[in-house]
């Protein structure tokens, strides 16, 4: 387990490797400041970093900015003029020279609103560019005396830099001048060292090689929902469907994490990409998306009130008018768009077009429907869905009835089905798609109306790849490039390059990751098809001819009539060989799933019966690496970069311990907050559960998987190996491995495994006493039972009920005194009712009772209850629950017996007093701490 943890790059008290820095605990999340890639710089990454002086010879040569030709000059109010021209000293431009951005300096600050009243702040959009020193020259040259003569040119002018600027550190020497440290990273270290060649002048993917996307962080932009990104994007590739559902059975919240009210954002893909020119028309708003409340029949009105004014619903007019300002200066896509209006104008249509789209949403009541959705959102893990009678502390918003304004947004991606609703009928599918791609159909008209309307001229995505990828997201390419390529999609070191970025942008951009899915799934059938047609180019010129022949697509139509005929048969022989090859690969496809039967099916008639079955997955919304990957990096010394003592603490308590101000990352504190920014970066959680599935498997199983490592060792050769090699399950063989993912968006991993003792052994020893206990001595050594916590102290409670009632009934005694003294009108109800719900007690609110932050657990400290998988575990519980129940009896009637003879009068008053509800919340809460104490007195 100490190796498991240290390739996970978590430091262990107990373990080999305490911490990894004398800062960090755990080890360093380290973004590059030359192209801003981000990973967990460990033994086992791939990818190093180092901290490389920026007066070294060669990163002087190479990521200085070069002196430029432009012919620009500013007059004294900023503004540009002489013989150049706007577009030559906007941010957008390719070639960023330094001339152009001493010039881009002069240009007068942008004013943007800041708030929904419409007050302004000013913004400098240089701040944009990643150059560094992020300063003015005036600024620098005032302080010249504490700087590096290499921040100079030879007449004092300050030079930048191709460099993050929030990626560089300044070291201060007293009696010396400031040194400045840049983190490299080894791939980028490999080209600056070497001066790089014709063919690679600069790092691959870096900011000197012409790829900046810009961050809005730096000059306070607002981040935007779903709602507002499509509403400023030039191509909408996707339709969104925002459902909305109450969150709220009997007055209380379903699931934990949640609002009152919970939304999904459901993105479908289109037949025909939107190419928007007039951004703020209501048909442009709301063109693309559509609302759907579900629920039942008379919830329409309370929920659409609940919803109003959340970002996630309504897109805040302030917010699309300071990035569509921002843009107009800095994006080539925006620059030539008609002046913006003013901010009252921009308000107004954004209004009309919210009340519009509320006006004209769907309302789904289908009882069928909603059951089907409950039974969907199953999870026995109960990731991401606990429920909770109340929320934490910290997850409160402020807001007036403790209502959220800004409900939290899941969002997926629907793909095209693989099979229908009771898994039949695939063929006719098939053949449908087939009959659809030919264009043959008995209703030629009705065809031609079901087709897609397109532009005259429509975009390709072979000539314009890079446009596309960037029009569709323009706050994450804020200048309107990503990697001036003009490949219809990225290959897989640019998706890498552009979802681990230091910024976490990519990762929260839902329209971004549904692209790269899509794109990459498409693409791969296209390579797949290529490959097929150039193996063989006169056997696919001969299918092709009888693909189209008039004979074959009246074939089609009689298999399309009749799935099971002669025809059908035909057809499906013709098609299927070439879309299986051609779709073995497509992700969530029909024939990727074949093709994992058949793979898990020869391993079996090869190995024989697999040995075990496992099922595991992480706590993502509490992980700590899941949560740094999910921020962003402000710098490589401050968390999330680095772990330290105090930061782990805050993880591990909940509780704020201290507050930087402002500029710095916040630890999300309560589960709400937590599950927000899981729902808001997936790529976080995605990373996290891809390192866990990698180490659990090449370390604590045997094998490492090639799907993650890149390694083609799946299987491995039948040898003895020693003990440090031998898995959890013995000597490992072979696995075979899936992800899935729950309703909730949890991640988790079944897999079968190949070693160990075999099946075949234990049929054949079945009949033998000896072998039998040794094999279940081993098994007992391999597998254990367990159930955390909070369900032994959920079911002792429920077995502690009857206390309760016991209690009652002597109150019930003792108010029945009172009421012949007490006056008429005083109020008659139970101050303890039993049934009050003791089925929300479970981990959200009996968490681990180690909370002081310490490194151990010597103040507070309960073992879990675990035996062997082959011994019964009823006597041990029920002994343990008797012993609970004998003391609770105990101390509840010494209690009672005083309540009523020496305090009456006490008692009375909390009859009638009007907070007799907090009384048995209160009286319940006790009576769990003392069952929770005798609990750890027993396990100890």
């Amino acid at each position: 387990m100490s190796k498991f943890y240290e390739a996970q790059g978590i430091g262990l008290p107990w373990g080999e490797k305490q911490c990894f820095t004398a800062e960090s605990i755990d080890a360093p999340l380290v973004g590059c400041a030359c192209c801003g890639i981000r990973n967990m710089d460990t033994t086992e990454s791939r990818r190093s970093y180092k901290e490389v002086d920026l007066s070294n010879d060669n990163v002087q040569l190479m990521l200085k900015l070069k002196d430029g030709d432009d012919n620009i000059e500013t007059g004294t109010d900023g503004e540009v003029n002489g013989e150049g021209n706007d577009d030559e000293v906007r941010l957008g431009g390719l070639g960023w020279t330094l001339q152009r951005h001493r010039l881009a300096m002069k240009i007068k600050p942008l004013s943007i609103p800041c708030n929904e009243h419409g007050d302004t702040k000013e913004v400098e959009t240089w701040r944009l560019k990643s150059v560094w020193p992020a300063k003015k020259p005036e600024d620098l040259v005032a302080d010249k005396d504490k700087l590096p003569d290499y921040m100079f040119d030879e007449e004092g002018i300050p030079v930048y830099y191709h460099l993050h600027p929030e990626l560089v550190d300044e070291k201060v020497v007293p009696g010396e001048k400031n040194r400045y440290y840049a983190t490299i990273c080894s791939d980028c270290e490999k080209v600056i060292e070497s001066g790089g060649t014709p063919e690679l002048p600069y790092p691959r993917r870096s900011v000197a090689a012409g790829v900046d996307f810009g961050d809005a962080n730096r000059i306070g932009l607002e981040p935007l929902t779903e709602r507002e990104r499509q509403m400023i994007s030039k191509n909408r590739h996707y339709l969104l469907v925002i459902k909305i559902e109450s969150n709220t059975a009997d007055g209380r919240v379903r699931e934990r994490g949640q609002s009152a009210v919970k939304g999904c954002g459901i993105y479908f893909n289109h037949d025909s990409p939107h190419v928007v020119s007039d951004l703020l028309s209501q048909e442009s708003l709301n063109g693309d998306v559509t609302l759907q409340f579900v629920g039942p029949e008379g919830e329409y009105d309370a929920l659409a009130a609940k919803v109003m004014g959340s970002a996630n619903v309504e897109g805040r007019a302030w917010v699309i008018h300071q990035w569509l300002a921002v843009l107009q200066e800095v994006n080539e896509h925006y620059i030539h768009d008609d002046a913006l209006p003013e901010f009252n104008e921009v308000k107004a249509k954004v209004k009309a077009a919210n009340e519009a789209l509320v006006k004209d949403a769907g309302h789904i009541d289908d009882k069928n429907v909603l059951r089907e959705t409950e039974i969907a959102k199953d999870d026995a893990r109960h990731i991401r869905t606990h429920g909770g009678e109340t929320e934490d502390e910290d997850d409160k918003d402020g807001k007036p009835g403790g209502t959220v304004v800004d409900i939290p947004l899941r969002c997926s991606f629907i793909t095209s089905a693989t099979k229908n609703r009771l898994g039949t009928d695939e063929d006719r599918a098939f053949l449908e798609s087939a009959k659809q791609a030919l264009g043959v159909d008995d209703d030629q008209q009705a065809f031609a109306k079901a087709m897609s309307r397109r532009e005259e001229i429509p975009l390709n995505e072979y000539d314009n790849g890079d446009m596309i990828l960037a029009k569709a997201c323009p706050d994450l390419f804020m200048f309107g490039y990503a990697y001036h390529s003009s490949r219809p999609t990225l290959n897989k070191y640019e998706t890498q390059h552009l979802l681990m970025q230091y910024t976490a942008s990519a990762g929260s951009n839902r329209h971004l990751l549904c692209q790269l899915f899509e794109s990459n799934r498409r693409h791969s059938v296209i390579s797949n098809m290529h490959a097929k047609v150039s193996s063989d180019p006169k056997a696919f010129d001969q299918f092709a001819n009888e693909f189209a022949s008039v004979e074959f697509q009246a074939k089609l139509q009689a298999a399309i009539k009749n799935p099971n005929g002669s025809d059908a048969k035909y057809v499906l022989n013709k098609l299927t060989p070439l879309l299986t090859f051609a779709g073995k690969k497509s992700a969530f496809g029909a024939l990727e799933r074949n093709q994992s039967a058949g793979e898990i099916l020869a391993l079996g008639r090869h190995l024989g019966g697999s040995s075990s079955f496992l099922t595991f997955g992480i706590d993502d919304i509490n992980h700590p690496n899941a949560i740094r990957f999910a921020l962003r990096s402000m710098s490589n010394h401050d968390f999330p970069a680095v772990n330290s003592k105090a930061s782990q603490n805050e993880l591990k308590t909940g509780i704020r311990l201290s507050d930087k101000g402002e500029g710095t990352i916040r630890i999300p504190q309560g589960y709400t907050k937590r599950l927000k920014l899981m729902n808001d970066n997936p790529v976080g959680a995605a990373m996290a559960f891809k390192q866990v599935v990698h180490d659990v498997m090449s370390i604590l199983f045997g094998i490492k998987p090639s799907n993650y490592s890149g390694d083609n060792n799946r299987t491995t050769k039948t040898e003895f190996k020693n003990s440090d090699e031998i898995g959890i399950s013995g000597t490992p063989w072979a696995f075979f491995g899936k992800n899935e993912v729950t309703h909730s968006g949890s991640l988790h991993f079944h897999v079968v495994g190949w070693g160990g003792l075999p099946p075949k052994l234990l049929e054949d020893a079945a009949d033998i006493p000896e072998l039998c206990e040794e094999i279940s001595s081993v098994l007992d050594s391999q597998f254990t039972a367990k159930l955390d916590r909070h369900f032994h102290i959920q079911d002792l409670v429920k077995k502690s009920i009857p206390t309760i009632k016991g209690q009652k009934s002597l109150r019930d005694a003792a108010k029945a005194k009172l009421k012949s003294t007490e006056a008429p009108d005083s109020p008659n109800q139970d101050t303890l009712d039993v049934r009050e719900d003791t089925s929300g007690i479970n981990c959200s609110n009996l968490e681990d009772v180690n909370t002081n932050g310490s490194d151990n657990d010597s103040d507070v400290h309960m073992e879990d209850v675990s035996q062997p998988a082959s011994e019964p575990q009823t006597q041990d519980t029920q002994t343990l629950a008797n012993s609970v129940q004998d003391t609770s009896n105990s101390s509840r009637d010494n209690s009672n017996e005083t309540e009523s003879t020496d305090k009456r009068s006490d008692t009375a008053s909390l009859h009638t007093s009007p907070t007799k509800g907090k009384f048995s919340t209160l009286c319940l809460k006790l009576l769990l701490l003392e069952l929770l104490l005798t609990f750890i007195l027993y396990s100890e």
